[in-house]
């Protein structure tokens, strides 16, 4: 069979992220700071069995093995609205509607539907998930990249960017201001403001993908851009992936009461609502358990491999390698000296079962960012961590066209 598929479905780019998680899985031995998963300790396993168990002693089963509302379940978006208000102060109930997602990635995916017709662009960090691109890509919008200056997205240029849309094509701006993927850095509140007030004062929505904060180890969080949003311009997104169990899908979208009706009829087109099992489990654990303990207690579980990620990647030269210290989430971003062989210090890693992303994969134009690379310090063990950045260590040290060139000088002498 010929098949003819869409256009819409051709400008999706594969993500090798996913072709190459399934090797890895296929092969145990392998260390992977590739991908960002929770480790099994993450999980509050029997907490949530005693919950399910619990839901199945009701006489009333419709509760959660019924179809439910689009938006969400109630009980679920009643929890989730006092967390949201109180802790992370980024929903207003006067202002803003709340709606539960199918994981943030399908909350990025119905805003690219409500917002953006072909041609449209969105602007966005230039190295960014491989998520949110497909979704902009896939209805026909084009991602707008904006280097990173600092711990930003350069906002000279994102300024500049909107000055030159004479034909308002840019109609959204993508960011992970906190903990950003794959980076790791987090957005100052000034550069917040500033991205804010550009959009308002040109008609642009801001779309805030926020899925790792919660997870900070040092200093002290920064305000959400949703928190000062009194122009209806924000929509916030959330995710229990990261903070419950990634299997339950079960991510969240703060909109603007204007813009809420249009992006639930997008929702509605898509898969009716979501896992209502998960939303009821995931509300349970809110209300029975101390769920402000247990994201302390994930702070520090990954802490500790924060730190020591750390501690062993400052034995490594600065002239094979630096990296950006971030203050939290699940990742951060190591950069390769012009003195590295990439592909001889990939092919070591590949040998020796090693496996990091590179820093193309991660990038909107997948080029251009040959030296980067993205470490996960959540999944694997203490041992591990030790393990596997030493392994680095000497692929930068077998990579080092420096050490290679001296050698042969001395050869020749």
């Amino acid at each position: 069979m010929n098949y003819q598929f869409s256009n819409r479905i051709s400008k999706i780019k594969v993500n090798p992220l996913r072709a190459n998680a399934r090797k890895n899985m296929e092969h145990p031995d392998v260390i992977s700071f590739a991908y960002g998963f929770p480790p099994e300790a993450a999980f509050p396993s029997h907490k949530l069995a005693e919950i399910s168990q619990k839901l199945y002693d009701l006489d009333n089963h419709e509760t959660f093995l019924q179809y439910g509302p689009s938006e969400g379940h109630p009980e679920f978006l009643s929890v989730l609205g006092q967390r949201l208000s109180a802790v992370v102060n980024a929903y207003d109930s006067e202002a803003d509607e709340l709606m539960v997602v199918s994981g943030s990635t399908q909350g990025m995916d119905l805003t690219i539907k409500a917002f953006c017709n072909e041609g449209d662009v969105v602007i966005c960090e230039s190295q960014t998930f491989s998520g949110a691109v497909n979704s902009i890509r896939a209805y026909g919008a084009e991602p707008l990249a904006i280097p990173m200056k600092g711990e930003s997205i350069d906002l000279d240029l994102v300024e500049a960017a909107l000055v030159a849309d004479v034909e308002k094509k840019i109609k959204l701006i993508y960011l992970i201001p906190t903990f950003q993927n794959p980076l790791g850095t987090s957005m100052p509140l000034e550069d917040r403001k500033r991205v804010y007030e550009l959009a308002k004062a040109y008609g642009v929505m801001i779309f805030e993908d926020d899925p790792y904060g919660d997870l900070l180890y040092v200093g002290e969080h920064i305000p959400k851009i949703k928190s000062f949003d009194k122009a209806g311009i924000v929509i916030y997104s959330g995710s229990f992936s990261k903070i419950l169990a990634p299997s339950s899908r079960v991510g969240f979208l703060v909109i603007p009461k204007g813009a809420y009706e249009m992006i639930l009829l997008g929702k509605q087109t898509s898969d009716s609502h979501t896992n209502q099992y998960w939303q009821l489990v995931a509300a349970k654990f809110m209300i029975d358990y101390d769920f402000e303990a247990h994201i302390d207690g994930l702070r520090e579980l990954y802490k500790e491999k924060y730190l020591l990620m750390m501690d062993e990647l400052d034995k490594i030269s600065p002239d094979l390698m630096t990296y950006i210290k971030p203050a939290g989430g699940y990742f951060l971003c190591g950069k390769l000296s012009s003195t590295v062989d990439i592909a001889k210090f990939y092919d070591y890693l590949i040998e020796h079962q090693v496996a990091i992303i590179p820093g193309n994969v991660m990038s909107v134009a997948q080029e251009g960012f040959d030296n980067y690379f993205r470490l996960n310090f959540t999944k694997p063990t203490l041992d591990e961590i030790r393990k596997g950045i030493n392994i680095i260590n000497e692929a930068l040290q077998s990579a080092n066209l420096s050490t290679s060139v001296k050698a042969l000088e001395k050869e020749v002498m």
